[in-house]
C-alpha cells in the first residue's frame, strides 16, 4: 500500500500564496492538483510542501498561469516517472488499470467532481489503496472533521456524477516511482514466503517494466510485500504455460527472482523482452526537431490571417490539441504566450492557419488544474475522427505488430493521431487491436488501440 503524509491545500500555512504565474487563484482556492502531486512526490521520497513544490516547478516551466503541468514534475523531484493524463470525462474510468497501479505500490491522482451543481467543477485526490470495492483517498481539501488519520472513501464524499467509482473518476494523472522508506515501512512486517518449488525444465524468462515492482507471496493486491525488485529485473517463470499472461492487466505472474526468492509479480508490469524496454529510451519522439504547441482554452481560434473577423475563421481548437508551429522555431519561442501575437500553426488535420500566441503553451503535455470556465467558445465539430494517445510513449508502428524492426517513434501522452481508415470505432480501448493512423508531424503508421481514446 502506498503511504504518504496527508496536505491540505487550505492549511493556513500556505492557503493564501498565490496558485502559479498570476494573482487571482490561490493554493487554497483551486491547489488541489498541485497538492495531490505534491502529496505523491513526498510518498515516492521527496519532502515538500505545496508551496515548494510549486516554487520548483514554476522554475522548471511546470505552470501555464495558474494551471500546472504534471509532466514537468519529473524534472524537479527525482525518481518519479510521469505515465500520462487520461481523461474520462466521456467513457468509463478504467478502473482495472487504477486496480493495477494500486496493486503494484503506486498511487493514482483522480478528478472528481465536488459539487452538486450541474457540470463538472473539477477536484483532485490521491486514491492509495482500496478495500473490497471501496478506494481510499487523501483528500487535499480539509473539511471540518477531517484527520489526517482518518479513513476517507471515494465515493462516500464524491459521488456527484455516480455511485459507481467508474463514473466518480473524471480524469486520472498516472505516476510510477519507487516508494520511499518510510512509506513502505507499514508494508515491511514478515510475510510468509510461499515454499519453493523447482524451477521447470521448459520456462522462459520476464523482464520487470516498473521501478519499485512489487514481489509478494500471493497473487493479490493485499498479498504480503516480500521485496520491491528493481526496473528491468530478470525473472524466471514457474509457470511454462503462462506465457499469455505477459503484460496483461490483473494477471500475476509466479516467479523466482535474482535471490533465488519464489513469489508473485503484476503480470502487466512484465515484458517478454528488455528490447522493447530499451528501445523507449532510445526511440525518435514526435517533437524532438519540431516545435509542438497546445491551446490553454478551449475553442480557440484558428485563422486565414492575424486579424479577428468572421471570414478568417477556420475552425475553433478543444483545449490541449496538437499544433505543430510553422515558422522559425526561435522566433517562435519568444511569441509563446504573449498576449498580441500571432503564431502559424498546422493541426493533425493538415489544417495551417494562424492563432493567438498568448493562448498556447510549449510543450508535449496539456496544462491542468484550473477549469477554464471564462468566455470559451465551444470546438468546432469534426468529421475526422481524431485519437489521443493515453500514456507516455506510445509505439506507431509501420506494421500492427511490436517488434524492435516495426517502430517508427514514440509520442508523448495526448499526443493528437488522425485515423486513415474507415476503422471500426469499436477497436478504440481495445486490447490487441490496431488502428492505422498519421501524426501530427504527417508519419503514418499504426498504434495499439488499447492505448488511444478518441479526441
Amino acid at each position: 500500500m502506498f503511504e504518504t503524509q496527508a496536505l491540505y491545500q487550505n492549511d493556513p500555512k500556505w492557503k493564501d500564496v498565490p496558485l502559479g504565474h498570476q494573482n487571482k487563484e490561490t493554493i487554497g482556492t483551486w491547489g488541489c492538483l498541485l497538492t495531490s502531486m505534491t502529496m505523491v512526490a513526498n510518498g515516492f521520497g521527496a519532502n515538500e510542501m505545496p508551496d515548494s513544490l510549486m516554487r520548483k516547478l514554476m522554475n522548471a516551466g511546470g505552470f501555464q498561469g495558474a494551471l500546472v503541468i504534471p509532466a514537468v514534475m519529473p524534472n524537479v523531484v527525482s525518481g518519479i516517472v510521469f505515465k500520462g493524463f487520461q481523461p474520462c470525462e466521456n467513457n468509463p474510468a478504467p478502473l482495472a488499470q487504477i486496480d493495477a497501479a494500486l496493486a503494484a505500490g503506486m498511487p493514482v491522482i483522480v478528478q472528481v467532481d465536488w459539487s452538486p451543481k450541474a457540470g463538472l467543477q473539477t477536484h483532485w485526490v490521491v486514491i492509495y489503496s482500496k478495500e473490497g470495492d471501496r478506494y481510499l483517498m487523501k483528500d487535499p481539501y480539509m473539511y471540518r472533521g477531517d484527520a489526517p488519520d482518518k479513513k476517507l472513501y471515494l465515493t462516500d464524499r464524491y459521488k456527484h456524477m455516480g455511485n459507481d467509482p467508474a463514473q466518480a473518476i473524471t480524469g486520472i494523472v498516472w505516476f510510477e516511482g519507487t516508494p520511499s522508506s518510510g512509506a513502505t515501512a507499514a508494508a515491511a512486517a514478515p510475510v510468509t514466503k510461499p515454499e519453493k518449488i523447482p524451477v521447470p525444465a521448459n520456462t522462459f524468462k520476464v523482464y520487470g517494466t516498473a521501478d519499485g515492482l512489487a514481489f509478494r507471496a500471493s497473487p493479490s493486491i493485499a498479498g504480503g510485500l516480500m521485496d520491491r525488485l528493481p526496473l528491468h529485473v530478470e525473472l524466471i517463470s514457474l509457470e511454462p504455460t503462462a506465457q499469455a499472461k505477459v503484460g496483461v492487466t490483473n494477471e500475476w505472474l509466479y516467479v523466482q527472482a535474482p535471490n533465488g526468492d519464489q513469489g508473485y509479480v503484476a503480470a502487466w508490469y512484465s515484458s517478454n523482452s528488455i528490447e522493447e524496454e530499451e528501445e523507449k529510451a532510445t526511440a525518435p519522439k514526435t517533437g524532438d526537431t519540431s516545435l509542438i504547441v497546445r491551446p490553454t482554452t478551449d475553442g480557440l481560434a484558428l485563422r486565414t490571417a492575424t486579424q479577428v473577423a468572421p471570414h478568417t475563421m477556420i475552425k475553433r481548437l478543444p483545449v490541449g490539441s496538437s499544433l505543430i508551429v510553422q515558422e522559425p522555431q526561435e522566433a517562435a519561442l519568444k511569441k509563446i504566450g504573449v498576449q498580441g501575437q500571432w503564431l502559424k500553426v498546422k493541426d493533425v488535420t493538415g489544417k495551417v492557419g494562424y492563432v493567438a500566441a498568448g493562448y498556447v503553451t510549449k510543450g508535449g503535455e496539456p496544462a491542468l488544474g484550473v477549469r477554464q470556465q471564462q468566455k470559451s467558445a465551444k470546438p468546432t465539430a469534426d468529421d475526422n475522427i481524431i485519437l489521443r494517445t493515453t500514456t507516455v510513449d506510445v509505439a506507431l508502428r509501420k506494421e500492427p505488430r511490436v517488434a524492435p524492426e516495426t517502430l517508427i517513434k514514440r509520442m508523448p501522452n495526448a499526443s493528437e493521431l488522425l485515423v486513415l481508415d474507415d476503422t471500426d470505432e469499436s477497436k478504440i480501448g481495445v486490447q490487441d487491436q490496431w488502428i492505422r493512423v498519421r501524426d501530427i508531424e504527417e508519419e503514418e503508421g499504426y498504434v495499439a488501440a488499447w492505448y488511444v481514446v478518441r479526441r
